[in-house]
């Protein structure tokens, strides 16, 4: 009986450790609950089962509930859709692309509520994140593509062509190449994709940051980039 006692109490310490270490707020939810339930064994093997029967139903079943409820009321964002193939693109099965994995990824960190919000241009979008319609724009913009009252989160590296007249970026010239249109480009610069984000938003734009720099370190983002690009 001791050596359970022991055993169950060593999971206890380590599962609240991974309550504290994790890093999605989802995960520590799940992960306390898992401490409740110990908490609950605990207490039934020491022969106190109305004890054990209350922390089962409230510090773990109720607990667990307000908590779950709570992370989906976490912020919501809208997030502003320019489909671009290969970046960011609706499909019969969802939205795919290099930005949607990433964005994902960073709200599997963050827990947010992302709400989708398609446009049919750039500027259209510009106009809505300066209006405050939307929070977070997603489409192949670049560095260049920033106004005054926005603010680009670059995260990976492109160059600009000059193209039949008009300044394109490299995956869209790679998509003008891949249907069979012949562009000539003309290299003018380098330059970086961003998301961008309001001025507005500086608890956003800090999220997405450190939603990169893990994604980084954890080599996700060149395994993503080399799935599309």
């Amino acid at each position: 009986m001791s050596f359970v006692i022991v055993a169950i109490s060593s999971l206890y310490i380590v599962s609240a450790i991974i309550v504290l270490s994790s890093k999605t707020n989802f995960q520590s939810v799940i992960w306390f609950g898992i401490v409740g339930s110990l908490s609950a064994i605990i207490m039934m093997i020491i022969g106190a089962p109305d004890v054990a029967m209350t922390q089962f139903s409230v510090g773990v079943a109720l607990v667990l509930i307000v908590y779950i409820m709570a992370l989906k009321k976490q912020r919501r964002v809208r997030l502003g859709i320019v489909e671009v193939p290969s970046m960011i693109e609706e499909t019969p099965s969802g939205f795919r692309g290099l930005e949607w994995e990433i964005i994902q990824l960073v709200d599997e960190k963050e827990g947010y509520h992302l709400e989708p919000v398609k446009f049919s241009s750039k500027e259209e979008a510009l106009v809505a994140i300066e209006n405050h319609d939307i929070d977070l724009i997603c489409g192949a913009l670049t560095e260049d593509d920033v106004t005054g009252r926005t603010k680009g989160i670059p995260y990976l590296e492109t160059s600009i062509f000059l193209c039949n007249g008009e300044e394109i970026d490299f995956v869209r010239l790679k998509h003008l190449s891949r249907n069979s249109l012949s562009p000539t480009p003309e290299f003018l610069r380098k330059s970086s994709y961003v998301f961008v984000v309001s001025t507005n938003s500086p608890d956003l734009e800090k999220d997405i940051l450190e939603g990169l720099e893990f994604i980084r370190s954890s080599g996700n983002i060149e395994e993503i980039v080399g799935r599309y690009l």
